[in-house]
């Protein structure tokens, strides 16, 4: 039953993925032509701005990011985290990705955030828990940002795509700082436009 599971939430999420690799502005699997402008650390929490030129036009973007590398090469597995602004929404507004491996399968209670030991936000999401599809919503990116600002851990239950168990627990010091600094300095990007 499990290996049916599995198998189904790896098909699944393989297709609604599409391909994901690295595009230039003529769809052509590249490196990156994005210039860093700004890079600053804030404990594990790293906030990134960049710039390209697309077609004549300067395209600007900021985010959050934090990679967690937990297993090595040759049955590699990594979690990471994105927070970037929100599209057509107002300033201050931000959507949160989580991106687990393809396959990973989150343990019942395996994705919360602790303050001061005591869980104040659950992760609800099927299909993250089941499928390791975790681009949240408006709703829930607001309620895990809030949680994150005040939490002190987000703790990690599951098993990898190759059937391991992993216990990862990520520390939210300095993320208020975090996402204070990618606030300034997306808003500074945005005024001189």
């Amino acid at each position: 039953m499990m290996f049916c599971l599995r198998a189904f939430s790896l098909w699944l999420v393989l297709f609604l993925a599409g391909p994901s690799t690295a595009q230039d502005l003529q769809g052509r699997d590249t490196a990156s032509n994005w210039r860093g402008t700004h890079h600053s650390f804030h404990g594990i929490w790293n906030v990134i701005c960049d710039e390209r030129d697309e077609f004549g036009t300067l395209k600007q973007r900021c985010y959050i990011r934090w990679v967690d590398v937990y297993a090595e090469r040759p049955k590699f597995g990594a979690l990471f985290t994105f927070i970037t602004p929100r599209k057509n929404a107002p300033f201050g507004k931000h959507d949160v990705m989580f991106g687990p491996e393809i396959g990973t399968v989150f343990l019942p209670g395996g994705f919360v955030i602790r303050r001061n030991g005591e869980i104040i936000w659950r992760m609800r999401n099927p299909q993250c828990l089941l499928f390791a599809h975790c681009t949240l919503d408006p709703v829930r990116s607001d309620e895990v940002l809030q949680a994150m600002s005040i939490g002190s851990s987000i703790e990690f239950s599951f098993v990898d795509p190759h059937l391991r168990r992993f216990e990862l627990t990520w520390s939210l010091e300095g993320f208020r700082q975090a996402l204070e600094s990618y606030e300034h300095q997306w808003q500074k990007r945005l005024s001189d436009n």
